[in-house]
């Protein structure tokens, strides 16, 4: 795995060129990551867009456990003021690459009950295509399901060049006697 928070962000820009993904998402720190992937069609989910921050005002510092279980067995580590740092300098490279283009490739899903990251007005700022979901910062399978997969489904029409039938029932339609 990448020793520093730059070769992190290399490694990604190397995997991109490589693999030429149709679209990328990341949550939370990895949403902070997707953002600066840019020439992707990208979703951004609970994007820790000041990390720094977070980890210093949610007690994120010392030893830390991965949420998820590496296959090298390492399971811990540690965060000092270094590596905070480190983190502060590949997050304040947000938003660098942004033209209009980089605008309509870009999506940002935030939970309504997220008390560990707020980043919904700074990404806003930048990209016109972000809303609220009902979840927390973790997604779970059901925010998951009925956010971010229409999300897919939309980015994947656009892709595709493909437009799906709309009906639009107004509220007269079910109010009449038929």
């Amino acid at each position: 795995s990448p020793a520093t928070s730059a070769e992190a962000v290399q490694l990604l820009h190397d995997l991109c060129d490589k693999e030429q993904p149709a679209l990328i998402l990341g949550t939370s720190m990895g949403g902070m990551y997707t953002e600066q992937l840019y020439g992707y069609d990208r979703i951004c989910m609970n994007p820790a867009l000041c990390i720094a921050d977070t980890m210093q005002a949610h007690g994120m510092t010392g030893t830390q456990t991965f949420q998820n279980p590496r296959l090298d067995g390492v399971q811990q580590f540690y965060v000092d003021k270094a590596l905070v740092k480190e983190y502060r300098m590949v997050s304040e490279q947000r938003f660098q690459g942004i033209n209009d283009e980089e605008r309509g490739r870009v999506y940002g899903l935030f939970g309504d009950h997220d008390e560990v990251v707020d980043t919904f007005g700074l990404f806003h700022e930048q990209y016109p295509l972000a809303t609220h979901f009902h979840g927390e910062h973790r997604m779970d399978d059901r925010s998951f399901m009925h956010s971010v997969l229409p999300v897919i489904r939309w980015i994947n029409d656009r892709q595709e060049h493909r437009e799906r039938p709309i009906i639009y029932i107004g509220i007269e339609t079910l109010m009449d006697n038929r």
